[in-house]
């Protein structure tokens, strides 16, 4: 994990030296071990290194071929690159280190931009190509780690971070409306959401895809050299869960990884003590043991060490427990919110810091993590919905009848069924102008707290795709694309390189995500219970009480007790200020009502944090 920058002037001025160093010193945290800079004249690039594979000076960026020809700068880490190094070495290719930022480059000398689809990693980096005087960005299949960059037909400047771009004096700060709005109004609440970013001409580069930059043409292109295609796979059960076990099991394999200590966040669910059960067996790097780091609460509803315990138990894991203090919620977000650079809609984001600072202060830099467990095997309540709307498109009468039931028995109740279903396969089938009609109609009358001028003055700009058959599987591939994972991801980028670690997520082998996505939805939500593939796949393996577990908190803080208790002042001092009073986006009247409605007891805790964040990000970057 690192921190990159560049310049590409296209006028062919020689690049600032003074500010490509300040970008990348502003990024410093994200790679503390070694920094470095190359110009060619009118390219820059810039580099901090956190060093995980080859601790050697050989390993440093910006790295070159051995012409000099090609020059890279990169930040992630290529999990296959011992293969693909043999494959080179056994075609002629002579290496000088032992690290993958040199493997990334001979690909790239042999297969060019084809090489991108041989990668199973997560990246961010750029290569400058003397010879063809072209620089080829890249970002991986699910955009796991940040490409930022501002572009204006002079110039084009990109970093892992937004704020080194700030540090360019072409590049002003302005709030993005557009993000705030789809923030605040649209139903996500989260960042991430598209291309375009909450501050004004900063984008990102989209996950799968390249962009090539031809200098002497003034010329951007961009190339999807991947995509998430509809497959179908034919396999029994059996073979279908054998099959599981063996791309899980090679995933995590691939993510262990490292010329340095390697954890686990474990949260006590299913998906983290999974990859905690198996990575078990097969560690055998630094240090001989896997560390596991968790978050916990004196709050019942906000602790999972009971389940943390019993993997604990069956395993050789080095524990460490860490709880977010409620006494300094707002100093911690002043750093955080800084890192993260975006706003974000809950506090979950606090306990996570508080881990990565953990496993920093004993010296692990790499923790494997449970993203994206739950937005591929159904792991949200919401699913349950979702299959039943499949079921009644495919006419499975039976089968709804035994779904519904096992739903009713275990929570108890179902009377919401009906009404989520009908408008699960009204939406999937509705025209999208239809739906953005209908969204406008429910983000104006739901929402008396945001100012009705920024409400008329802007409509959501965020359309979700069809792209396979089962609606399941499409609300799914919606969520790693739109919502919640893109957003979960950069939280989690940004949390660990804060304290300059670096996470990685089996869930995200491209392998697996393709396979899960090959399958009906029955393998996902069966008898009711979600990830139902996952806990037949894992009986005998995992802890019984955790794999048969039914709720779910993930990084879970105790908000609602904190909002109404600890933070009750410190919030409404900060809706009543005068600061927020001049916002262009609050009805503060109808905040200040909403707050006290909390404090009576209603469940808008969350609606109430995405405010206090936004205000918060506000001050930070705007003050």
């Amino acid at each position: 994990m690192c921190g990159i920058a560049g310049i590409v002037d296209f006028n062919h001025a020689a690049i600032d030296r003074d500010v490509l160093t300040k970008m990348v010193a502003v990024q410093k945290h994200r790679g503390p071990d070694d920094e470095g800079c190359y110009y060619n004249d009118h390219v820059g690039l810039g580099h901090c290194r956190l060093s995980i594979i080859d601790l050697s000076a050989n390993a440093r960026q910006p790295m070159s071929n051995a012409g000099g020809t090609t020059w890279i700068v990169y930040n992630g880490e290529i999990y296959n690159y011992v293969e693909l190094k043999k494959e080179l070495a056994d075609a002629g290719v002579k290496f000088r280190s032992a690290s993958d930022t040199e493997v990334i480059l001979a690909a790239y000398d042999r297969w060019h931009d084809g090489c991108l689809s041989r990668f199973n990693g997560m990246w961010a980096f750029a290569i400058w190509d003397s010879s063809s005087g072209e620089l080829l960005l890249s970002r991986d299949r699910f955009g796991v780690k940040p490409l930022y960059y501002y572009y204006d037909g002079e110039r084009l400047i990109f970093s892992s971070e937004i704020k080194a771009l700030f540090l360019h004096p072409a590049v002003k700060k302005e709030v993005n409306d557009q993000a705030v709005y789809e923030y605040l109004v649209s139903g996500y609440g989260y960042m991430d959401v598209a291309d375009f970013t909450f501050f004004k001409n900063i984008v990102k580069l989209k996950p799968g895809y390249a962009a090539r930059i031809r200098v002497r043409e003034k010329r951007v292109d961009f190339i999807r050299y991947w995509d998430l295609k509809p497959e179908r796979y034919a396999g029994g059960e059996a073979k279908t869960r054998e099959r599981f076990l063996d791309l899980f099991t090679d995933a995590i394999r691939l993510r262990l990884r490292s010329d340095v200590a390697v954890g686990i966040t474990l949260s006590g669910g299913l998906d983290s003590s999974s990859i905690a059960c198996l990575a078990d067996k097969m560690y055998a790097g630094p240090g001989g043991r896997l560390y596991s780091f968790s978050s916990c609460f004196e709050d019942k509803d906000a602790d999972e060490r009971p389940y943390i315990n019993e993997v604990l138990a069956c395993t050789r894991l080095k524990s460490f427990f860490v709880s977010a203090p409620a006494d300094q919620v707002f100093q911690d977000l002043e750093k955080i919110i800084w890192h993260q650079e975006e706003p974000y809609s809950t506090l979950s984001i606090l306990p996570q810091w508080h881990v990565m600072k953990c496993a920093h202060e004993h010296d692990v830099k790499v923790l494997l993590t449970g993203q994206a467990g739950d937005e591929t095997l159904a792991g949200y309540h919401k699913y349950y919905f979702y299959l039943f709307a499949d079921l009644v498109k495919a006419f499975k009468w039976a089968l709804l009848k035994r779904e519904v039931e096992y739903y009713r028995a275990a929570k108890g109740t179902g009377d919401d069924i009906r009404q989520e279903v009908t408008r699960i396969l009204a939406s999937y089938y509705m025209p999208q102008w239809v739906r953005d009609i209908h969204r406008k109609r429910q983000d104006t009358n739901g929402t008396p707290y945001i100012n009705k001028d920024f409400l008329g003055k802007h409509r959501t700009r965020i359309a979700h795709e069809k792209k396979f058959r089962s609606i399941l599987n499409n609300d799914l591939f919606n969520g790693m694309k739109i919502s919640p994972l893109p957003s979960l991801l950069h939280i989690d980028d940004r949390a660990s390189m804060a304290h300059s670690v670096e996470t990685r997520s089996p869930f995200l082998d491209y392998r697996l995500v393709q396979f899960l996505f090959s399958l009906p939805s029955e393998y996902k939500i069966t008898d009711g219970q979600t990830k139902f593939l996952l806990r037949e796949t894992m009986r005998g393996i995992l802890p019984e009480r955790v794999r048969a577990r039914k709720d779910k908190m993930g990084f879970p803080t105790p908000l609602k007790a904190w909002l109404t208790g600890r933070l009750k002042n410190s919030v409404l001092e900060l809706f009543t200020s005068q600061e927020f009073s001049k916002r262009p986006y609050f009805n503060r009247e109808e905040v200040i009502r909403e707050f006290y409605a909390c404090l009576k007891g209603k469940d808008n805790h969350l609606t109430i944090w995405s405010l206090i964040n936004l205000e918060l990000w506000l001050r930070r970057f705007f003050p």
